[in-house]
Order: C-alpha cells, then structure tokens, then sequence
C-alpha cells in the first residue's frame, strides 16, 4: 500500500469532517480501500467494514445557504422544435421567430427574437429583438443597432 493510501485513510480516521467528505459511499473511498486491500492480500469488503467502524463522520462547515426566491421565474432551457419558412420569408417555430425586413438603417437585414415558456407553462416571454446581417458566405451575424 502507497504511503499516500496509508496516510489518507488515518487521517479520515482522525478528521470525522474528512470521513464525511470522502468516506464510504464515495468513489474516493472505493479506490483507498481497494488499494489497501490488493496491496495487503485483503478482501476488499472485509477491509471496508473493518475500516467504516472506526469512522465517525462530522458534516463540512460550509457558511453557504441557498434560498429561492419565490417570485423567481425558472425558465427551461430552450428545445429546438421544428419549424417553417412563412411565404414572406420569414421562420418561425415554437421557440423562435426570424424574418427578413427591407427597410430601415440596416437594410436589408433580418429581425429574430426567442420565446421561452414558463417551468409550470403558465407565463410566456419574448425575448428583446436581435438583428442579423448576412456575411459573405450567407450566414446570419448578429448586429448591434445603434
């Protein structure tokens, strides 16, 4: 057995935050202990549950405390769905809306915008417009107006 193995699974003896961290139940633990017992000719679950009696465990201090806002929208990630080109040129799916305009500063350029659902599908938002300019190869990039 390596001086490390050795060392890491005393100390998690010692350090019941540290047999709490990385102790059974881990993938850490799986591979101390099966190092210690191929290294020793042991059986591995003997080693372990001799090993687990001697463990106590102490739950990492952490001043980290999570709380959601309950007037916090969760929005899903956006899913592709499938879509169709209008007769005008423009596209439009479940998630997206993109279509071609002729007029303005930024002529001839296309305007899109997304739309996203609500987790609970009671609430639904557009995102703010993005315009988009042709390149030389023909596809889209995004400008900003000014």
């Amino acid at each position: 057995m390596s001086a490390a193995v050795h060392h890491i699974l005393r100390q998690m003896q010692r350090d019941a935050r540290l047999a709490w961290l990385i102790g059974p139940g881990s993938r850490t633990y799986e591979l101390l202990t099966e190092e210690a017992a191929t290294s020793n000719g042991l059986d591995v679950a003997e080693l372990r549950q001799q090993h687990e009696s001697t463990l106590k465990f102490e739950p990492w201090p952490s001043d980290l405390e999570v709380e959601i806002d309950p007037q916090a929208i969760l929005l899903p990630p956006p899913t592709p769905s499938p879509g169709h080109w209008m007769p005008d040129g423009a596209y439009l799916s479940d998630s997206y809306y993109l279509a071609r305009h002729h007029a303005g500063v930024l002529a001839p350029y296309w305007l899109g915008y997304e739309s996203r659902t609500a987790a609970l599908g009671a609430e639904r938002w557009n995102s703010s417009f993005r315009y988009y300019v042709p390149d030389d190869f023909g596809a889209l990039v995004e400008v900003r107006p000014s």
